[in-house]
């Protein structure tokens, strides 16, 4: 996924980034070397929690992918394209992440909203 940085930052010696992209804006930890306000970067996306249908993970009546923050929780509507053996591949244009689920879906595929309560980006160098 391509990002732009908007701020960069550290929380408790934990480097982190604003970012904003063509599915909208966001805040991560950043794993990799130091980037600079502006750079346009391509990253790829990890979510370090396990989803539990309807708590954190539910049906979305969006079917556009879209990064949005709301009162510090990140929500990522994306295109849930597989589920198998309690992981998923979420998939947001181009860009596929993996999500861990605590169960399998009990319904078919589609958009959903993730809630996540951090984005971790690592750069691909490319």
């Amino acid at each position: 996924m391509k990002i732009r940085t908007t701020d960069v930052f550290s929380v408790q010696d934990t480097l982190c980034v604003e970012f904003s992209s063509l599915f909208g804006n966001g805040r991560a930890f950043w794993h990799g070397t130091k980037p600079n306000i502006g750079d346009v970067l391509d990253v790829e996306l990890e979510l370090d929690e396990v989803f539990s249908w309807k708590e954190n993970i539910d049906l979305s009546s969006d079917t556009t992918p879209k990064i949005t923050v709301n009162d510090g929780i990140q929500i990522i509507t994306g295109e849930l394209i597989n589920d198998a053996d309690g992981c998923a591949v979420l998939k947001i244009g181009d860009s596929v992440i993996l999500v861990e689920l605590d169960q399998p879906m009990p319904h078919e595929l589609g958009f959903v909203d993730v809630r996540a309560t951090a984005i971790h980006l690592y750069p691909t160098n490319i």
